[in-house]
Order: structure tokens, then C-alpha cells, then sequence
């Protein structure tokens, strides 16, 4: 068993399957031992974790009535697995023998760094620290209600705050420098009181060719650590800026500061933060260039590029003079969205795109990660236009508190401006919608996981929803990852793994980057391993890297979902094809097709479904893999099974429909008919009868082998035997 409190809280079977617990108190129970593995736990602790300050008279049985609840969990999914939860004195506690814990692998590999670093190994002691910061999901038991969390936090946040530091003093033992900017950037902004971040961060600015950055996080440290605590640096972190400036040449009496074209990581803006007076007149504001690294192994999408290029030359087109008067003409839309399913390149796209046309905005490049489809809650849009007016040359002190207020200042910052803004992961339209420049030269490009229709029908945004890569790009981007040329000595096989892997390029990446790292592997090897495996899905993933794979890219577009939305998503993967008509997935619901229609809506916007239109829905192959898993453990056996039931009924009413009137003299034997959730087909005319007989003959041959592998023998004999009358008159 795998239990994970390095986020939420989390079980696991061995085969990576998710162990539901039953409810908060369960939940808050097994969090409260877990924190104390291997060691008992007293009734009367186990009590408080549960109920806090007001637990009822019954509480101490209540914890033993838990206890026994997560026995019986625990033993229904792994029968065989040895023992979790034990009675100990006057307690309980979890033994994790034979049984894995997050936390406590994460101390591990941090012990076994500084082993490793004590012994002269700088590499193998990175190599541990990455490996076990990777286990991070989140804040300690993320989501878990009470006191427990936060008092649990603590210890684990500290020790992972100093991993972290560990960490980069190994990147820059092994002179990576420019590497590490964009991550501590990040680590600045989030613990902005952290005095060994912000002297990482100095260092490898300094060391990056950008002294006058590394000058200002230092003067912005000094500011905030004297304005909130009333404190001054230590001397290791003066020293520090002593050596700074005595490296950095004067201009005119002062700090040299030039922010212009290069080639490193911008300066994340949330570092602006101590009270700096406004500009003066005359003094050259730096532009912003806060673009991430394009991707290296960036292939094809020509077709899309060429479409960008033209939003761009639009927006960036100058008007030349005043138009004579008369009717005014609006510009054109200066606003476009990128969506797509979860691990298809939006992002990748983009970025990629706003490269190759920076020059056209001279003003600057504002880039920003919205987190709408991340771990943790979406960034609110006050957030990112104070990060924007930062960046923009407002001091930290005047950026308004209002949002109102902030959205109008960046409008009036950019009205003249010609600036790139790109909105990455944004998980609305209301949280994009205050971030739009209002100036005609200004250009937004905001990608997204839903189609963000708001933008289109109130901002007049255009859109492009990303699809799979082609044949040809998916082999090129193998073959790029690849190198050797490896791909292309075996076509054959590389076009496979393009269709084992969906199109889809997050898979098409990882099981590429497999292949680079295993020299001896054929991709004929390759192939034959996801074919064969029976969790594809956990096959596409990188060791020891949590967060790129494709089960986890498609957790957070799952975890978004409302409810409902889910329940459909997970009951779409039992039907007999990776793609059904409207009706046919209500019969699933056992419900209306008036009543799942507009969740199918939602699941189409998510582009967790495809629209092929004639009211036909299609599900990614990688997508009903990762449906079927949760289908399996979240849906109930009895659920599943009378899911099933509902459609195999529904394709042999209409089949029985549509073969009354292909051959309406032939005899037939009597059948149950459906609940009142089903709507009978109106076929007019033999000829309709026949062509949605030919429309669904894939899908009534998969429902036949469905019912007869899922025990439903009374469907597996009547469906071929009304299916009789048509294939007598068709050439199947």
C-alpha cells in the first residue's frame, strides 16, 4: 500500500489503484497515524485529530468503530497485502512494513543526499534531493479539514524549505546558474522573508551576467525584511552584495540597471515589492520579457503557427492616421484562445509562437501561469495585475488594492503600448477577463483546458482548438526526442507508437524520452511494451518526475469537473466504442437525453470529449484508459453493472425497432423493455431503419462480446438473434 501526506491525503494499492476511505473522520484518523508511522497513537490523540475541541461522549468507541472501517478498506484492496492498521497498547498505530509513506521516503532521500554530499558526491546528492522534492503534491494534507494539517505542516515544511535551499547549493556547486533563475524566482516570491533564497537567487543572477537584478532582489529583500520585522541582513548576505557592487561598474553615480533583450529568465515581478519611489522623469523604464524557455523539442504545427502569425500581424498592424469622420471601426480582436485537451501542447504551442514574434511588441512580453488546471487554486486576477503593474514600473506601495482600480491602471499603462500578454492555463473567462490590455496594439494569447467561450461572444477573442498532432508531426517529434535517427530507421514502428500513444503529444514526449534513455531499447520494444501492459497510462510517465505524466495531466481536468460531470466521464468508458450517440449515453445514466446533454456540453468544453456532430461523442483512447481506471475505483461494481445493463437494453429495443421494419414478417420472441429513462427510436422508413443500423454495427458488435464478458447471457443471445433480419438483407 502507498499513502501520501505530502499533499492530500492520499492511499494507493501497489498497482497505483485509489483506495476511497469513506469519509472526513476516516480520512482524519488515518492522517493522525500516519504522521506517527510505526509508532502507537493514544486513543485520546486519535480523538482530537478527529473531532477537535467538541467530540462527543461516544468518541473513544466512535475511533474504534474508524479503526475497523479502514481495516476492512485496507484488506478489500489488497487481500493479500500484509497488515496496516494495528491495536497497540492504548492506541492504534500504522506499521509501514511492506507499506510505503511519502514522507517518510522524503526524508530518506534527504538523508541519503547529505550522505552522499558528506562523501564528496555532488551529483548523486542532487540527484537524491530532486528525486524526493518530487514527491511534493502540495501542502501537507491539502484539503484536510481541522487543526492537524496545519500543526503537521510544520516540521515537513521546514525540512522540505531546506532541501529546497540544499538543493540549489548543488545545482550552483555544479555551475548551473542561469538554470536555477526561474526556480528561484519562484521560491523568492513564495517565502519573501527567506534570506538563503534570495541570496541563491543574487548569486545565480550575478553569476548569469545580470548583476543590477541580483542588486535589486537584494534591495528589495533589505526593504521588506527591515519593513515587516524590522530587521537587517545577516553578514553573510551584505558580504554578498559588497561583493556584488564592487563587481558591477557605476553610470552617472548610479546602479547600473538594464533589463533589456536577454537571453535568461526575467526577474519574476512579485519580487517588487519594498516602497521604491516612482521614476523619475526621463528614466528608461526596464521593459518586461517574462517569456518561459521555448521547448527544445518543439515539432511541426505549422497549420497553427501560421494562424498566430495572422492574429499577430493583426493586432500588431498599425492603424497610420485618423480616419475621416464617420462610423468608427472597431479594431480587430486583439484577444485569442488556445484550448485543448489535457497534454496536447497548448502551452508548448504558445510559447514557441510568442518567441518568434517578440520583435513585433518592443514594449515587452507579460507572461503569467493562471494555475487554472494545477494542485493548487487558480492565481486570482488582482494577483497577476499586481505581478503586470510590477513589472510595468509601478512601485509595490502603489499598486491599488482595489481590483477595479488595478485593472484600470494596466489598461491605462498599456493604452499605447505594443505589448505581448500571454494568460497560460486559465481556468475561466471571468479570470482572464480584468487581464486584457485595452489598447489596439496590445496582443493577448491565453490557453486554456475549456474553450473559454465567454471570451469569444463578450471580447470578441478568436480561437483555435488544438488537436492531435498529424501522422507526420507525431513521428517527427519521436524521432527529434529520439536522436540518432532511430525513428526513421524503423517507420514502421515509430508510426505505431504514434497511434499506441494517441497522437497526443505529452505521451508521444515521455514515451520518446524513454527511448533517449534507453539506448538498447528498439521503438519496436517500445511498442510492444505499452501494447502489452495492462496500465498504458502508467507506462507514460517518467520516473522519478510525478508531475509529467499523462495520468496526472488528466487528474486535474477530472478534478475540475462538477460532480455529475465526472459520473458521465467515468460510465462514457463503458461503452462498447470510444465513441456513442447522445442517446446511448443517457441510457448509461438511465437517464433523458434532454438531461445529459448539457454534461456532455461541459465535458466538450473541458475537451475531455470530442463533438463529431450527427449527435455522436468521442472519447481520446488515452482518455476512456484513464475513465475506465476511474470508473473502477469510483464507481460502484453494482453501478458499473447496471450501467451496462441500461445500454445493452437500449441497443436491442432500437435494433428490434429498426428490424421490424427491414423484415416486419419475421417472428420474434418477446423481451423485458427498458425503464421509464428510455426513449424509443422513430424510424419513418425501412431505409432510416437500415442506415442507423449500419452507423451502429461496430457498436452492436461490441455490446454482444460486452454483455457476454460481463455475465449479461440473456443480452448476449437476443441481440444477434434480432440483429438477424438486418444482416440477411445487408452485405455484412
Amino acid at each position: 500500500m502507498e499513502f501520501g501526506v505530502l499533499g492530500p491525503l492520499e492511499v494507493r494499492t501497489g498497482t497505483g489503484v485509489r483506495v476511497r476511505l469513506g469519509g472526513d473522520r476516516q480520512e482524519r484518523l488515518l492522517a493522525a497515524l500516519l504522521l506517527n508511522a510505526d509508532g502507537s497513537v493514544p486513543v485520546s490523540r486519535l480523538v482530537d485529530a478527529v473531532w477537535g475541541d467538541r467530540p462527543p461522549a461516544t468518541a473513544g468507541r466512535q475511533v474504534g468503530n474508524l479503526a475497523g472501517m479502514l481495516r476492512r478498506r485496507f484488506a478489500e484492496a489488497e487481500p493479500a497485502g500484509p497488515p496496516v492498521l494495528l491495536t497497540g497498547g492504548h492506541g492504534y498505530r500504522v506499521v509501514l512494513d511492506g507499506h510505503r509513506l511519502d514522507a517518510r521516503t522524503f526524508a530518506d532521500g534527504v538523508a541519503r543526499s547529505r550522505a552522499a554530499a558528506a562523501a564528496g558526491e555532488p551529483a548523486a546528492a542532487l540527484a537524491d534531493l530532486r528525486e524526493a522534492l518530487a514527491l511534493w503534491r502540495g501542502p501537507v494534507l491539502d484539503g484536510l479539514p481541522g487543526r492537524l494539517p496545519a500543526a503537521a505542516g510544520v516540521a515537513l515544511e521546514e525540512l522540505r524549505l531546506t532541501a529546497w535551499e540544499d538543493c540549489l547549493d548543488l545545482e550552483a556547486a555544479l555551475g548551473r546558474y542561469r538554470e536555477t533563475v526561474p526556480e528561484l524566482t519562484a521560491l523568492v516570491a513564495e517565502h519573501p522573508l527567506r534570506e538563503r533564497f534570495a541570496g541563491q537567487l543574487m548569486r545565480a543572477l550575478h553569476r548569469s551576467g545580470r548583476t543590477a537584478d541580483a542588486l535589486a532582489v537584494h534591495r528589495l529583500f533589505v526593504g521588506r525584511l527591515a519593513e515587516e520585522l524590522g530587521l537587517d541582513p545577516s553578514p553573510e548576505l551584505r558580504n554578498l552584495h559588497l561583493e556584488l557592487l564592487k563587481s558591477e561598474p557605476e553610470r552617472n553615480g548610479r546602479e547600473a540597471v538594464d533589463l533589456g533583450p536577454d537571453p535568461g529568465p526575467a526577474l519574476d515581478p512579485d519580487l517588487d515589492l519594498a516602497p521604491d519611489p516612482a521614476p523619475a522623469p526621463g528614466t528608461v523604464v526596464p521593459q518586461p520579457a517574462q517569456l518561459p524557455s521555448p521547448s527544445a523539442s518543439f515539432t511541426g504545427r505549422r497549420t497553427e503557427l501560421a494562424a498566430l502569425d495572422g492574429f499577430a500581424a493583426e493586432a500588431a498592424a498599425d492603424p497610420g492616421p485618423a480616419a475621416a469622420p464617420g462610423p468608427a471601426t472597431a479594431p480587430a480582436a486583439a484577444v485569442f484562445t488556445v484550448s485543448g485537451t489535457a497534454g496536447v501542447g497548448k502551452s508548448t504551442l504558445v510559447v514557441h509562437w510568442a518567441h518568434r514574434v517578440r520583435g513585433r511588441f518592443p514594449d515587452g512580453q507579460l507572461y503569467a501561469d493562471l494555475h487554472g488546471f494545477s494542485a493548487g487554486p487558480p492565481l486570482s486576477a488582482h494577483a497577476v495585475l499586481a505581478r503586470f503593474l510590477r513589472a510595468l514600473g509601478v512601485p509595490g506601495p502603489q499598486v491599488p488594492s482595489a481590483p477595479d482600480e488595478a485593472a484600470a491602471l494596466y489598461r491605462s499603462m498599456l493604452a499605447d503600448r505594443r505589448v505581448l500578454v500571454v494568460l497560460d492555463n486559465a481556468h475561466s473567462a471571468e479570470q482572464v477577463r480584468p487581464l486584457l490590455p485595452g489598447g489596439p496594439h496590445c496582443l493577448t494569447a491565453v490557453t486554456s483546458r475549456t474553450s473559454l467561450a465567454g471570451l469569444t461572444a463578450r471580447d470578441g477573442a478568436r480561437s483555435l482548438a488544438l488537436d492531435l498532432m498529424p501522422d507526420a508531426d507525431a513521428v517527427a517529434l519521436l524521432d527529434r526526442v529520439i536522436g540518432g535517427d532511430r525513428a526513421r530507421t524503423e517507420p514502421a514502428a515509430a508510426a505505431e507508437l504514434a497511434t499506441v500513444c494517441g497522437r497526443l503529444p505529452l505521451a508521444l514526449a515521455i514515451a520518446a524520452s524513454r527511448l533517449a534513455v534507453r539506448p538498447g531499447l528498439t521503438v519496436a520494444d517500445q511498442v510492444a511494451e505499452l501494447r502489452d501492459t495492462e496500465d498504458r497510462l502508467g507506462a507514460l510517465e517518467i520516473e522519478g518526475d510525478a508531475a509529467s505524466t499523462v495520468r496526472a495531466a488528466f487528474d486535474l481536468s477530472y478534478r475540475a469537473l462538477p460532480a455529475r460531470a465526472q459520473g458521465l466521464f467515468r460510465l462514457f468508458a463503458l461503452g462498447p466504442a470510444p465513441d456513442l450517440c447522445t442517446a446511448a449515453v443517457a441510457a448509461l445514466c438511465g437517464d433523458r437525453t434532454a438531461v445529459v446533454r448539457p454534461v456532455l456540453g461541459q465535458l466538450t468544453t473541458a475537451h475531455l470529449l470530442t463533438y463529431e456532430g450527427r449527435d455522436r461523442y468521442r472519447m481520446h483512447d488515452l482518455l476512456r484508459l484513464y475513465a475506465a481506471e476511474r470508473a473502477a475505483s469510483e464507481t460502484g461494481a453494482a453501478e458499473r453493472a447496471a450501467a451496462r445493463e441500461r445500454l445493452c437494453g437500449w441497443y436491442l429495443n432500437h435494433a428490434d425497432a429498426a428490424v421490424r421494419l427491414l423484415t416486419p414478417h419475421r417472428q420474434r420472441t418477446g423481451f423485458p423493455r427498458p425503464g421509464s429513462w428510455y426513449e424509443p427510436p422513430v424510424f419513418a422508413t425501412a431505409a432510416e431503419a437500415r442506415r442507423w443500423c449500419e452507423s451502429e454495427h461496430t457498436h452492436l458488435m461490441g455490446i454482444v462480446r460486452e454483455a457476454a464478458e460481463h455475465g449479461l447471457d440473456d443480452f448476449a443471445w437476443r441481440l444477434p438473434l434480432a440483429l438477424w433480419g438486418y444482416f440477411f438483407v445487408s452485405p455484412h
